[in-house]
């Protein structure tokens, strides 16, 4: 019954065409050198986890390459629709998307027919966030079992905001609730922290990055953990996961680098390594740390990170594939 609600929410979307770059690989002879900036599509809006993790990662990678480096944001249809962008641009080494498996989830489960597992070649694995529960300080729940209670009493009240409707953030909300908190899609993270504070919206699913400011400040409390054990970050001593209260949902957003098919191989073996030693920085990894972004592995190289995205498909197809 869990599982027909959670297709019957990642199914709201529209239909999506188009398909990817299949260029050749263009040869290149000598080692590869970094001439012109290098783009870095992100398929959602500023403000959010993904957004602030490929700019903090744009800014270590540029002092790698030597050449300037812009995040461009291309949000809609939960990520599709910056994917489908990113395709189209050319093969040439100088452009590349950024994305998690949520847009995979959307192909799965059939909320989209667009080949997403087709399209994105896996490159590196920057970080492998976690997801929380969080509301306003000013909320009559101040736990996850208090919130149960409170959406019993009051059927169909209670909204969840996330940044994708057919992602991961979705279904940690259908399968923590058992289907009984509807998720509502945002477009811009800055928007959906400001509403959960204002009370525009009762909950939210996030990274503990993406409301770190407002936890500390006391502006949003946290519910719960979606993790097998309890969160090792200041402040969240007294914060139960998942597994404890017996719920089998962990899903987390593993943000990563994909290239475009047709990409120079040089060119791919230049950015994994300049990416390792920017994910090695100080910079990054003091960022990471700050921002909550330690709980679980980050980076991955290339042959990792593939066979991660490969164990990711063949797991979420098992769970929310159409039979």
């Amino acid at each position: 019954m869990l599982k027909k609600k959670v297709l019957a929410v990642l199914s709201t979307t529209f239909l999506l065409g188009a398909c990817g770059d299949s260029s050749d690989k263009v040869a290149v002879d000598g080692p590869w050198k970094w001439e012109r900036k290098v783009e870095i599509i992100c398929p959602w809006g500023t403000g959010g986890g993904a957004d602030t993790t490929t700019r903090t990662f744009a800014t270590a990678l540029e002092k790698e390459l030597g050449v300037p480096v812009v995040v461009n944001n291309r949000s809609g249809a939960g990520g599709v629709s910056g994917i489908q962008f990113g395709a189209k641009q050319p093969a040439d080494g100088y452009t590349y998307i950024m994305s998690t498996p949520s847009p995979l989830l959307a192909q799965i489960s059939g909320a989209t027919p667009y080949d997403v597992y087709g399209t994105l070649n896996p490159l590196i694995q920057m970080v492998h966030d976690v997801n929380i529960f969080v509301t306003s300080s000013k909320s009559p729940y101040n736990n996850f079992t208090e919130l149960m209670e409170y959406v019993d009493q009051n059927p169909g009240k209670v909204k969840a905001g996330v940044m994708t409707i057919t992602g991961l953030d979705a279904a940690c909300v259908m399968g923590a609730t058992d289907g009984k908190i509807e998720p509502v899609a945002y477009t811009e993270g800055s928007q959906l922290n400001a509403d959960v504070i204002g009370g525009h919206v009762d909950i939210a699913c996030v990274g503990p990055a993406e409301v770190a400011a407002m936890v500390a400040s006391g502006d949003m409390k946290v519910l719960l953990a979606l993790t097998e054990d309890r969160l090792t970050l200041p402040g969240y001593e007294n914060v139960p996961s998942s597994k404890e209260l017996g719920l089998n949902t962990y899903f987390g957003p593993a943000r990563g680098i994909f290239y475009i098919k047709g990409t120079p191989d040089k060119a791919i073996e230049a950015f994994e390594a300049a990416a390792q030693k920017a994910i090695a920085s100080d910079f990054f990894q003091n960022w990471a740390k700050t921002e909550g972004l330690d709980q679980r592995k980050g980076w991955l190289n290339t042959e990792e990170f593939k066979a991660q995205w490969q164990n990711d498909y063949n797991s979420l197809t098992e769970l929310f594939g159409k039979k």
